[in-house]
């Protein structure tokens, strides 16, 4: 996902919650997340905040689509293991953005 002119990140593709072959709505959910994931790696000091909560839900819902940990894994080149540790909230996904001064205290 990318932000717009106006600097606002698109919401979710209508064709991730629409599809009724589960392989094309899981498809669509890893296209999300992995755009969402984008948006959240390259967002500013004031766009972290809405680019992380997006990125979550994105992950989550890319799992609760029926997608695997492992193939999410594969597909964003994210490790299992803190891909997991996202999704179940055990590790706040701000906490590692990749510049240092957005992460939390």
């Amino acid at each position: 996902m990318s932000p717009d002119r106006h600097g606002a990140l698109a919401p979710a593709p209508v064709a991730a919650t629409e599809s009724t072959d589960p392989r094309e709505r899981q498809r669509a959910w890893i296209r999300v997340a992995r755009a969402r994931l984008a948006a959240f790696v390259r967002s500013s000091a004031g766009e972290v905040d809405q680019a992380t909560r997006e990125a979550e839900s994105a992950l989550r819902a890319a799992v609760s689509s029926g997608t695997g940990i492992e193939t999410l894994s594969a597909e964003l080149e994210v490790s299992p293991r803190a891909l997991r540790a996202i999704v179940d909230g055990t590790v706040p996904l701000r906490s590692l953005h990749p510049d240092d001064s957005l992460r939390l205290a």
